[in-house]
């Protein structure tokens, strides 16, 4: 079986952070992680990114990462540390 995914994103390194940046036509995605946010002040910033890595040549593998949630401004999330450059991302979810 073979399922194509449409990335919603790309993650760039930032310095010391990482920073996940949302297409316009999937800003929805922000908007919903941050309404849930609201409403549960202490479930935590955890986010899990799921993403292509660009350093395994297996195009049929993605990578799960946890990280925190520093900040967001428009469709840009800053996060925690990643070791992934350029990566497609598939999805971002709350832990």
């Amino acid at each position: 079986m073979r399922i194509n995914l449409e990335p919603v994103g790309i993650i760039k390194k930032a310095g010391k952070c990482s920073e996940v940046l949302i297409y316009s036509e999937f800003e929805q995605l922000i908007k919903n992680i941050v309404s849930k946010m609201g409403k549960n002040e202490d479930t935590g910033r955890n986010l899990l990114i799921i993403h292509k890595n660009k350093v395994n040549n297996d195009i049929h593998q993605v990578q799960i990462t946890k990280t925190n949630l520093i900040d967001w401004a428009g469709n840009i999330l800053r996060v925690g540390k990643i070791d992934a450059n350029d990566d497609s991302v598939i999805d971002v979810r709350l832990e």
